[in-house]
């Protein structure tokens, strides 16, 4: 069902994440971070040492195969990864079950994914936008990280859509 292959769609996620810096910003709960992966979330992983290869092999298991994202609408798979990366595969998949309408239990199914045919796919990936913008507000560290939180959802919003867009109508 999806357009975006998985290599194309962790460039972007990596480059949102600020590549290979290392970062260990003290507001920062994730702690030590090299590609967007985390000492906190990633306790046994050598974070000084991670690859590109390394960390792309890790969004692929805990988060777009996790999340089902190659059987997501164009656009939405990318959305959908972005949001688990970045704000925790839990609340990505609990938040696209609230607006296709499934019940809301963390865990993208047959259920969810039929309830995810049934909306439009561009109305689909707004209110999850949407979604995802309000829970940024309500974080303790928004007053900190607020901006970049918000330039990263419009981004992603951005070329979902064009995905979207370059999507053939069935």
């Amino acid at each position: 069902m999806s357009a975006m292959t998985f290599d194309y769609a962790v460039a972007i996620i990596i480059l949102h994440e600020g590549g290979d810096a290392i970062t260990e910003d003290p507001d920062d709960p994730g702690g030590l971070t090299k590609y967007g992966i985390s000492q906190r979330a990633h306790p046994d992983v050598d974070i000084r040492g991670l690859t590109y290869a390394d960390a792309a092999a890790i969004y692929r298991r805990d988060y777009w195969d996790r999340l089902r994202c190659s059987e997501l609408p164009a656009g939405l798979d990318l959305a959908v990864f972005d949001c688990g990366v970045n704000q925790g595969v839990g609340f990505a998949a609990k938040a696209l079950q609230r607006d296709a309408g499934a019940t809301p239990d963390g865990i993208i199914g047959p259920l969810t994914l039929a309830a995810v045919r049934r909306r439009p796919p561009a109305d689909l990936l707004t209110d999850f936008m949407a979604r995802r913008t309000k829970r940024y507000a309500s974080l303790p560290h928004a007053w900190k990280f607020m901006r970049g939180w918000s330039r990263r959802a419009f981004d992603i919003h951005r070329r979902a859509i064009l995905f979207q867009q370059k999507e053939p109508q069935s």
